[in-house]
Parts: C-alpha cells; structure tokens; sequence
C-alpha cells in the first residue's frame, strides 16, 4: 500500500515539474528579454559609478576654463567693442583716435609745474604724474580745464614725481606757468562689431583643456586605485551571474526527462 501511495506522490510532483517547465518553455523568449533588460540596466549602472568620476572631473575642468579663459573646442563670436585714446592738453589741444580692439597704455595725466629759478643760474620744474584709470572721459576733460593746483588736489598722491632741471629757457618757457597732459583709454560699450575667434587661439585653448584633464583624470584614477577596491569586470560578472540568461534547450532536455519519467510511471501503473 506504501508503495502505491509513493508511487502516486512522484507521478503527481512529476506532473506539476511537467506543467512548470511548459509554462517557462511558453515564456522563455519573454522571461530572458526581461532578464536581458534588467542585467543592461544594472550594467550600465555599474559603468556610470566607474565613468563618474573621470566626466566630473572633465566638466569641472571645462566650466572652469571656459569662465575663467574661454571655451575649448569651440571658435565662438566675441564681440569687439570700440576703443578710444584721446590726447588732450590744457593748451586747448585735443586730439582722438578709434579702433576695434585694444590699445597698448594706461591712461594717466601729467602735470608740469611753473619754472622757477635757481640759486645756481638754473632752471627747475616738478613734472607729476597721475592714473586716470577710475575717471571718465567727462571728468578727465573738466581737470583740463581746471588749475593745476586744483587737480592735484583731487588727484592726490601723484604714482611719479620727477623734478627736471635746464640752464636755457626758451620765452615760451618762461611765461608758462604751468600745464598738464592727459591720455584716456576707453571702450564704447553701445558700439562693437562681431569677429570669430582665431582658430590658432582655439587650438591653444583645446590642448591646453585636454592636457589638464589628463592630468585631473590621471589623479582621479590614482585616488580610485588607492582607496577604492571598485573593479568594473567583477561587478558585471556578479550581475551575470545573478540574472543568467534561460537556456531554452536545458529546458526542453529538463521537460523531456521528466516526460519520459511520468510516463513509464504511468505505464507501469496501467499494466
């Protein structure tokens, strides 16, 4: 009687193994296209861990050099606003000149004193020179036009002093008492015109980027080496091994077996 029950139990639990192996040979295609979507996103995952640092590191380099110098890779449009240096004297002279780029020079007022003579049959005056770098064309045209001793005093501590000294006078040195010189550098803000970069320049710039995040990724590398045990190819290998792709024919071999089984089972019984 025992042996009829365990006889009964094995062709029943051989039934339900039949039945469960169909029913994965029906989805099998799906199940591994499941399985394949989840193994890619995983890996995928395990490979932006392992790229992350090394992309910081580049975009950081990237903001960095395009705020403080300008933009690798790319020749951009710059705008290029108009220059002025204007000459002017407190003799009435003045004079300008304009162009779309920068100029070479700092602007700056000179003023000469009156001459005085000396004990020893010579001549000496005081030549002062001030920076006009925080006044505008408007006010370095009012200090022209104003007494030395009065711009002076609104200019301050002169950046040079000089005293100059002479035998000979001409009349017109003489009767000078006094004059100043000015040159003023500025940009015209509302007047520019558009240039291309130079390739040259951009070309520099693009080395210059990529020699620097070598360098960050070559430190970023070292740094993972160190302290971290991260290993791209073991983690891709565990998730392999985790999700493996269904064999279809391990399946069908599984299901014939079993088939085989139940049915001498069930043959057996009849006879």
């Amino acid at each position: 009687m025992k042996k009829k029950d365990d006889s009964y139990v094995l062709v029943n639990k051989l039934s339900e193994d039949i039945k469960e192996l169909e029913g994965k040979l029906k989805t099998v295609n799906k199940d591994n296209l499941k399985l394949s979507a989840i193994r890619n996103i995983r890996i995928f995952g395990r490979f932006i861990q392992m790229v992350a640092p090394y992309l910081v590191a580049a975009a950081l380099v990237f903001t960095a050099q395009s705020f403080l110098i300008d933009i690798p890779f790319y020749q951009e449009d710059i705008k290029s606003y108009k220059n002025y240096m204007v000459n002017l004297d407190s003799k009435g002279v003045i004079s300008y000149q304009d162009k779309y780029e920068d100029f070479d020079g700092t602007s700056e007022i000179t003023i000469y004193s009156k001459w005085e003579k000396e004990d020893d049959e010579f001549y000496s005056r005081t030549i002062r020179n001030y920076s006009l770098r925080d006044y505008s064309i408007d006010e370095v045209k009012q200090f022209i036009n104003k007494d030395t001793v009065t711009v002076e005093d609104i200019l301050g501590e002169p950046k040079k002093e000089i005293k100059e000294h002479k035998n000979i006078l001409t009349e017109e040195e003489l009767n000078n008492n006094g004059y100043m010189e000015a040159v003023k550098y500025y940009e015209d803000t509302d007047d520019f015109i558009i240039i291309q970069q130079e390739a040259g320049l951009n070309v520099v710039l693009t080395i210059l980027y990529l020699l620097i995040t070598f360098g960050c990724e070559i430190g970023v590398a070292k740094f993972r080496y160190d302290v971290s045990d991260f290993s791209f190819s073991s983690k891709v290998n565990a998730i392999k091994r985790k999700y493996p792709k269904i064999d279809r024919k391990l399946l069908e071999k599984k299901l014939n077996i079993k088939r085989q089984t139940y049915n001498r089972l069930v043959g057996g019984k009849n006879e």
